[in-house]
């Protein structure tokens, strides 16, 4: 496990500038680390010289935890739908037609983690063709994320690309 973690913090040190440090904030009982805080240090900054660019968690067994409300927080495009907005479990779709930058219609979803697969269940989706929708279904879809910037909606053989914009 030592070897794991020796190998984890080599590797973020390499994908980061030299100007950051590693601090690692808590571990369990055999040493393994539970809190890794990485910090830019800049002197652009002239009262605290140090940013926090990451917090990484880890579960006893030394496999990383995510937080992934904070990963789909923020402004996303799908091209067959548009614009979305995703803010604390809400999706917020841009629409034009009534005023320039609103966003309507929300959905509820909630992030479900089965044995290292990520689902999205949604309560009436905005995802799915005006025949089929019925708005008091739920679908659950599963979640492929891609990249920082990029992950996938599946439901059958429906399947939506979103990108960070």
């Amino acid at each position: 496990m030592k070897f794991i973690f020796i190998i984890l913090y080599i590797s973020i040190n390499i994908l980061f500038s030299q100007n950051t440090i590693v601090h690692i904030k808590s571990t369990y009982f055999d040493g393994t680390p539970k809190e890794i805080i990485i910090y830019e240090y800049s002197n652009l900054y002239k009262n605290n010289p140090l940013r926090i660019l990451d917090t990484l968690s880890f579960d006893k067994d030394g496999n990383l935890l995510y937080d992934y409300n904070s990963y789909f927080n923020d402004n996303w495009f799908c091209e067959k739908i548009g614009s979305v907005q995703i803010i604390n479990n809400k999706f917020r779709v841009l629409d034009n037609s009534s005023c320039i930058g609103c966003y309507s219609y929300m959905d509820n979803w909630e992030i479900v983690t089965t044995e290292n697969e990520l689902y999205v269940n949604l309560n009436s989706s905005i995802f799915l063709d005006n025949e089929n929708q019925d708005q008091n279904s739920n679908y659950n879809f599963s979640i492929e994320i891609k990249s920082l910037n990029n992950f996938i909606l599946k439901l059958g053989s429906f399947e939506y690309s979103f990108i960070r914009s």
